[in-house]
This record gives structure tokens, sequence and C-alpha cells, in this order.
């Protein structure tokens, strides 16, 4: 029997941590998509985003193996240094190594360093998660340009191949680097999503949800802004999602108490991915004008489970509107997001379940699972084999 591949994966947050959000979903449904073809090798940290808490029963700095069917090494972050990093490479063999972060010191660019300085024949492929995109850049501006700098002088990413999730993200890699070779764009892939077909809508009112962590490039209090201006129909707005920057949250909380009697705002916490399904088949439609998105999985998974969605346009998912599955908004029209949401709201159940399955249908045909697992079974194997 020939040995599988192993991939060596470089994340800063992983199962069972799901606070983090998207780049933890795109790389546990890789992990459950492809282990059957490849073994993979984990290297994360032994707690959530921003969470002092431990993983229980888990034990860190050690290989142990996963009930997911791969191996993983719960690194304590206190302990993590570049020699810690370095010995942890140095106990593992691996054909290839996937790193899921631009940014990260202990998970992108030591581990750049290392391997570009000891491991110059194996194969580097980096997804930037989102992180070159210009919304994100915006975020601590100066610090990410000095960095961006560094690498291009120091040859740091010089070698890698990058993988990009979509085609926006693609031409935000060429924009930063002026690359026009060694970049693969493949979509993420999906969690499997029971649609429902059944939800219930009255005229003149609209559930809309927001699932996202709250943080200033999410764009809540933009959302909250909007809101407060709709007039003629009711809204309820649920929360959803971790307050990841808590002096954002106080600014929204003070808009909230503005709401006119119309809009009903709820925050309803931290949910687990696991509930997003049940969620999702009672809200209406999504509201998330995100300031910057490669992906997006609670906007995929929204769209999955027949939920419309008005978002910016600064996701991949630009034609929402042309297809009858949302809006797609530059976030310099607040007029027009007004009117989405009123038009929505105004809608009676036959027209509403109509825009429903226009939702499933455009994110069916956007996202072909089998399609994307053999997609990145060649990207592995073809640089494997190289």
């Amino acid at each position: 029997m020939i040995a599988k591949p192993t991939i060596l994966i470089f994340i800063d947050w992983f199962w069972p941590g799901y606070l983090a959000g998207g780049p933890i979903q795109s790389v546990l449904a890789l992990v459950n998509s492809l282990n059957d073809t490849f073994n993979f090798k984990i290297i994360t940290t032994n707690t959530d985003l921003n969470s002092e808490k431990k993983y229980e029963n888990i034990e860190p700095n050690k290989w142990i193996t996963s009930p997911l069917g791969c191996e993983i090494f719960y690194a304590d972050s206190k302990k993590l240094n570049y020699t810690a990093i370095k010995k942890i490479i140095n106990e593992v063999s691996f054909e290839i190594v996937y790193i899921n972060s631009f940014f990260s010191k202990n998970y992108s660019i030591i581990p750049l360093i290392i391997l570009n300085n000891n491991y110059k024949n194996i194969p580097v492929i980096l997804a930037p998660r989102g992180m070159l995109h210009d919304g994100a850049l915006a975020q601590k501006k100066i610090k990410k340009k000095i960095f961006i700098l560094f690498s291009k002088i120091s040859g740091l990413h010089s070698k890698i191949i990058w993988h990009a999730t979509s085609l926006q993200e693609e031409e935000q890699i060429k924009k930063t680097f002026h690359k026009k070779n060694n970049i693969v764009t493949i979509s993420n892939l999906p969690k499997k999503i029971n649609a429902n077909l059944n939800k219930s809508k009255q005229i003149n009112v609209l559930k809309l949800c927001f699932i996202s962590r709250i943080s200033e490039e999410k764009n809540l209090k933009f959302a909250l802004k909007v809101l407060s201006k709709i007039k003629e129909v009711e809204i309820i707005y649920n929360i959803y999602g971790p307050k990841e920057d808590s002096v954002y949250w106080e600014k929204c909380k003070e808009l909230i108490k503005e709401m006119p009697s119309n809009v009903v705002i709820n925050y309803k916490g931290v949910i687990h991915p696991n509930e997003l399904e049940i969620i999702l088949a009672e809200e209406q439609m999504m509201f998330l004008p995100t300031f910057t998105e490669n992906f997006g999985h609670s906007i995929v998974e929204s769209l999955f489970c027949g939920c419309p969605v008005i978002i910016s346009d600064q996701t991949p998912w630009i034609d929402l509107e042309k297809n009858n599955a949302g809006f797609a908004i530059p976030l310099n029209n607040t007029q027009e997001f007004i009117n989405a949401i009123t038009k929505m709201a105004k809608l009676n159940q036959e027209d509403y379940l109509e825009k429903s399955n226009a939702a499933i249908k455009y994110i069916s045909s956007k996202i072909e699972k089998e399609k994307s697992i053999n997609l990145y079974k060649n990207l592995f194997n073809d640089f494997i084999k190289n």
C-alpha cells in the first residue's frame, strides 16, 4: 500500500475552537474532505481566539491523534518562539506545507523563515485568508505596510505558491506583490447544509441577522446606522457573534439605544458553528455589510439555507441581485441599503420564497463541492510531484 503524502498545516486557531470563524471552518472542511488522500499534521494554538482558557482534555505541546483523523500539535502560545517552532517542524516528516495566514508571527512568518532556511525543496502554499484585501490592510495600516515592504526586500514570500479562494483575492495578491504566476485560485469548501424551504414571512416585517465576529472590519456599526433610518416597515435584527472588540461593541450599544420603535435589535450571544444551520432556518435574511471578506462562510451558509443576503460589494458574491439572491451594495451608498431592506420587508410569503429558492440555486451553482475537492487534490499532488 502506497503511503499517503503528508501535508503540514499552520493555523492560529483550529478545532475545537470556533471563535476565529472562517479560517477554522475552511481548514476543517479541507481535512474532512481530503483525509482519505492525504495525512494532515496541524500546528495550532491550544486556546480559542481571545481566550485564556485551554481546551479541555487536550494535552498541549505534543503531537496527538485527533478524532478528525489527523494529527494535531496544540502549542502553548506562552512557550512558542523561533526555537520551539523549529523543534516542532523538525520532529515530523512532510511533503508539503500549507500556511493559513499572512501576518501571523508564530503561524506564518516564523515558519516561513525556518522553511526558507532549512527546507528549501519543500513546496509551501500560503492562503492569506482575506488579509490582503484593501479593507483588511486599512486596519493597522502602517505596521502592515512595513511588513509587506520587509517581505519584498527579504524575499520571504518569493518562492511560495499563493492560494486565493476567489478571483477577487487573486487580484489582491497580484496588486500587493505584482505576481502573475504561482497563484492558484480554488474556492473554500462549504459544510453540507440542509436548506429550510418552508420559511414564513409577513408583509412589512423582516427578520434580519448578523452572524460574525463583532469587530470594526465586519461593520456592525454601519448596519445599525442603516437600520436607524428604516421607516414604514418593522425590522428585527438578531446579532450573533463574539464581542471581539469591546470598545467597538460599546459604540454599537449606543446606536442600539437610539433605534426607532419599528426596529428591534437583539444580541443573541456566541453560537457554535454546529448551531448555525438551526438558527438560519428561523432567520429570513442576513445583513452583513462587511468591509472585507475573501469567502464569508456565514454568507455562503446563509444562502445554502435559503436566506438571501444584503452585504457589501467587498466579497466574491457581487452578482447577487441579478440572480435574485440578495444585494451586494457599495458601502458609500447608505440609501441603497435602506431601499434593499425596505423592499425585502414588503415582500409577501410567495415572493419571499421565490428569493429564498433563488439564493439556494445561486450558491449551489457557484460552489460545486466535488469539483473543488478534486481541484485541491490536484493542487497538492502537482506540487508534491514537482
